[in-house]
């Protein structure tokens, strides 16, 4: 399991084979508005960070057909939020992810933690992950995207478990 972080940590000491850094991922992780903005970039081998997870099917269709992009979601962001704002981004969130299930679009996780302090362990990953609707074997293969697309590996990842 990998995550993205942005301070030095031992991976191992929270349940991780890889933490990779936020300097090292500089260029490798694409923002998009939205979904619409995101399917131009179905053909490249990339992570799509979406700043909005509005309701597209036939944008996360087209995505999914070609499997090449990766969608990464900020869980860290996601913790820091309160309120309302953050009620809206988990619904969003949750029919986003039904749909990447549906139409097997890649997806994955990261926190994006500053300090040693905000690292999640990785089963408490899987489990705020398991709270957006996945199941435990989704929510395993979803930690593991981040090494095909930010590792040395050019193995195309296999169908996460249903």
């Amino acid at each position: 399991m990998f995550d993205i972080i942005g301070c030095g940590a031992e991976p191992a000491r929270f349940g991780f084979s890889r933490f990779f850094s936020i300097n090292e991922c500089r260029g490798r992780i694409i923002e998009a508005e939205n979904l619409e903005a995101a399917a131009a970039l179905k053909n490249r081998k990339s992570l799509i960070m979406l700043r909005d997870y509005a309701f597209d099917e036939g944008a996360i269709r087209v995505i999914a057909e070609k499997k090449s992009a990766c969608f990464i979601i900020d869980l860290g962001k996601l913790i820091r939020m309160r309120g309302v704002s953050r009620a809206i981004a988990l619904s969003k969130l949750r029919n986003f992810l039904a749909l990447c299930v549906k139409f097997n679009a890649y997806y994955t996780f990261a926190t994006f933690a500053e300090k040693e302090s905000e690292i999640r362990t990785a089963p408490e990953m899987e489990n705020i992950i398991m709270l957006l609707g996945l199941n435990r074997g989704q929510a395993a293969f979803s930690m593991k995207m981040l090494q095909h697309y930010l590792g040395d590996t050019g193995a195309q990842p296999s169908t996460p478990q249903e």
